[in-house]
């Protein structure tokens, strides 16, 4: 086994150790730099005409391009993201068929691409938990000749790098439910306050009061306000000394 492929299995190994995505993803990048591969990014995939800034999950491609890509909606013409929505298969961006990368527009995002770093790449298209489709893609400065060996490892690594980004993602947003200010509304709507009297608290209107609460309601899947409680309760949204204070607020 060569040094490179040791690599990979030893991120493979370490995957979910790492304190946060920000440092998976400095290994990430230290192991594919090997293949010459600089930057990454992983996100869902827009079927229709979804907004795509919505659907990244992490982004580590240049600041300043992906301000671009987004506010000039580059998807529509780059050749490697029609590609994409078209196959399943991991691929070069430079391999990309004729028809996109001739296509109205490619050459502009090829041309600033490059102009940023990342004259060539490498996409892997991997099933996530939220969208139809979702990739890897990573980008370098320079024409990728990777044998296929060396394809089989970034394939490797994309698909347990973005299972582990999808378990980080999946356990936060298990964990954390409600906003903070859900859970203020929540906890003055359990001291007994009316939703007028909890707009005048927060100085806000009435009806984002009523806003809040349905939202709260729905999160938590609750018919009113003390089973909203008895389920944040339940899930640690809230504390028994905050609601405990809350309703010390009555008196």
């Amino acid at each position: 086994m060569s040094s490179q492929e040791s690599a990979v299995f030893e991120f493979i190994e370490r995957v979910d150790k790492h304190n946060s995505i920000d440092d998976l993803l400095d290994d990430l990048l230290n192991v594919v730099s090997v293949y010459g591969l600089k930057h990454m990014i992983y996100s869902g995939l827009a079927a229709d005409n979804s907004p795509l800034d919505s659907l990244v999950k992490t982004n580590r491609f240049p600041t300043e391009l992906w301000d671009r890509y987004i506010a000039e909606d580059f998807s529509k013409s780059d050749p490697v993201y029609q590609q994409v929505l078209n196959t399943m298969a991991p691929f070069c961006w430079l391999e990309a068929e004729p028809r996109f990368l001739k296509a109205e527009g490619a050459a502009r995002v090829v041309g600033e691409s490059a102009d940023h770093g990342m004259s060539d790449g490498y996409i892997v298209p991997v099933l996530s938990r939220d969208e139809w489709l979702s990739a890897v893609s990573f980008g370098g400065p320079h024409k990728l000749e990777l044998s296929a060996r060396e394809r089989g490892a970034i394939n490797l690594l994309s698909v347990y790098a973005s299972s582990a980004i999808e378990r980080r993602l999946s356990n936060a947003s298990m964990q954390r439910k409600l906003t903070d200010r859900e859970r203020e509304v929540l906890l003055w709507t359990s001291a007994g306050k009316s939703c007028w009297d909890v707009s005048v608290i927060l100085g806000v209107s009435e009806q984002t009061v009523r806003y809040h609460t349905a939202q709260i309601r729905d999160k938590l899947n609750a018919s009113n306000t003390t089973h909203a409680v008895t389920r944040a309760l339940q899930q640690g949204e809230i504390t028994l000394d905050q609601l405990a204070e809350s309703l010390g607020d009555m008196h």
